[in-house]
């Protein structure tokens, strides 16, 4: 039966619904990205003993470090997505379809299993981008509106 928008004969596009991998998979997201804000923010901000001035830029560094390692091991290991999308007809004629088959193959294979490492980029980048979003927005915000934080 089709779904109708606004009395219209506009048919609503189709949605699969999420698998059980892909579920686990965006809680697991968001859950690592909670942690490590609250990590990040806590360690960067959160910290007021003059003792301890030195944790701030290692957190920060290290944040930083971590994701460009992640980030370039899983573009290095996905061969820079050379092979997404990738069909059999689509390679050279000269190889065997069973070469040809397994190459593609390969190229799935290697997304799926570097699907992990997308749990950690993309919490590590959240808290980045929280804090640049906080460090530049913040004074362009007070200097608008006259607001002064002590």
């Amino acid at each position: 039966m089709k779904k109708f928008r606004n009395n219209k004969n506009i048919p609503e596009s189709p949605r699969a619904p999420l698998s059980p991998e892909k579920k686990r998979l965006v809680l697991t997201i968001a859950a690592n990205s909670v942690l490590l804000t609250v990590i990040y923010f806590g360690a960067c901000y959160g910290i007021t003993d003059p003792a301890l001035w030195l944790i701030s830029p290692i957190v920060s560094v290290g944040y930083w470090v971590a994701f460009a390692a992640f980030l370039m091991a899983y573009i290095i290991y996905n061969r820079a997505f050379s092979r997404k999308d990738l069909t059999p007809d689509m390679l050279p004629r000269d190889w065997t379809l069973e070469k040809r088959e397994e190459y593609v193959a390969d190229g799935k294979r290697r997304l799926e299993r570097s699907r992990w490492m997308l749990s950690v980029i993309i919490p590590l980048l959240v808290p980045i981008a929280l804090d640049a979003l906080y460090l530049f927005t913040l004074p362009l915000i007070q200097n608008l509106f006259g607001i002064t934080l002590q």
